[in-house]
């Protein structure tokens, strides 16, 4: 490097400008050591650097190279080109995620949101009231939550429609999940019928106070604690499978169910449309089978005690008839029934000729069928009755 141009720095210069007093003798080695931040020893071979080099032995000898490990240009670009048309719409975690297993592409999250950031992607982060976070239960299948979010899932050109989700607080792990047009009582009860038969049955669930879990309201005044009011359908089949139930007050005290709600949002909207899904069927299909696992083995946490609290469920059971709504109609003389309007006449066994005038249980399945439960012959047979006496 001799008789080349040297451009130090500001700091070299000074640096050199202590050497330049060192080598005419003007300081010592050990006054130079101090002054440079050096051990003496340093201070030894820098000098003999100097007179060999001159000032450019000042500069480090990586000055101008690339790093090591930096990324090729060539990938830098692809995975560029990728995020800005392919996975426009991910966010930075999920990019890294994706490219690493569609593209094999190996980059961190801060990477990218260094790359991108300048160029207009990504959402600032955002900033809300410090709370304490609860503690999450020891064991797998202690404590559930079960939501709908309602949400343009298909895209601002598609209606909005509701995810029901089911969620472990020990694990942090979404276990099933359904789309439909809205929340209500007979969703809730197919998702749990999915996460029961496949699991077992959990120690309790904390759910918010929305109208298919708790009644509020009593004579039309607002009844937050009333023991006198009528429970709810799901509130009667979570006591007969001694299922207990917490109502949170507000959306923070759910807070993790409410944030991967909003984890969902993002990547699964994402995806959705990675895939071109649009209709509620297939975004449950692709759901189940293919987001919902993957979701888990990447973020789900082990629990504090690896036993699950899952109980099995009791030999015989029917969860379909359990999970339902029930209620008691009288029989007819001509042993029919009548139910919200539709007409169905029971069909005679040789065990039971005639049900009038008896007490039966009409049961609204989660699937929209009807059926109908003797307390002492059991489930009896029907047909619905078209209007003016015609069978349907």
């Amino acid at each position: 490097m001799n008789g080349a141009e040297v451009r130090l720095t500001l700091n070299q210069v000074q640096r050199h400008e202590v050497c330049k007093a060192l080598l005419e003798g003007r300081l010592s080695n050990a006054e130079a050591a101090r002054a440079l931040g050096l051990s003496p020893r340093q201070v030894q071979r820098l000098k003999r650097r100097l007179r060999a080099e001159g000032p450019a032995a000042l500069v480090h000898g990586n000055t101008a190279r690339p790093p090591a490990n930096k990324t090729p240009d060539a990938l830098k670009q692809k995975a560029l080109d990728l995020a800005t048309t392919l996975y426009a719409r991910f966010n930075f975690c999920h990019l890294a995620d994706i490219l690493h297993e569609e593209q094999g592409i190996l980059l961190s999250d801060e990477t990218l949101r260094r790359w991108l950031r300048p160029r207009g992607h990504g959402r600032p982060a955002r900033r809300g009231k410090h709370r304490r976070r609860r503690t999450r239960r020891p064991c797998e299948g202690e404590l559930l939550f079960l939501d709908g979010s309602p949400h343009p899932w298909f895209g601002p050109r598609h209606p909005s429609c509701c995810l029901l989700l089911c969620s472990d607080d020990a694990t942090g792990k979404p276990l099933w999940g359904k789309f439909q047009p809205e929340e209500d009582r007979d969703g809730c009860f197919e998702v749990c019928y999915h996460v029961f038969a496949r699991f077992g049955l959990p120690g309790a669930f904390y759910l918010d106070r929305a109208s298919q879990f708790i009644t509020t309201r009593v004579g039309g005044t607002h009844a937050t604690h009333n023991p006198d009011r009528e429970p709810t359908h799901f509130e009667a089949a979570m006591s007969r499978l001694r299922v207990g139930l917490i109502f949170a007050y507000s959306p923070q005290a759910r807070g993790r169910g409410e944030r991967l709600n909003g984890t969902f949002q993002d990547r699964l909207v994402a995806e959705l449309a990675r895939h071109r899904i649009t209709t509620a069927r297939r975004a449950t299909a692709y759901l189940n089978a293919t987001f919902i696992p993957r979701y888990g083995r990447r973020f789900g946490h082990t629990p504090a005690n690896p036993d699950a609290a899952w109980r099995p469920l009791p030999a015989g059971l029917d969860l379909r008839e359990v999970l339902s709504a029930q209620s008691s109609r009288t029989v007819a003389l001509d042993s029919t029934v009548r139910f919200e309007g539709q007409t169905y006449q029971l069909l005679p066994t040789s065990r039971c000729p005639s049900l009038a005038r008896s007490e039966v249980e009409v049961q609204q399945w989660f699937d929209g069928s009807i059926h109908f439960r003797h307390a002492r012959h059991g489930v009896i047979a029907a047909r619905r009755l078209r209007r003016k006496g015609r069978e349907g």
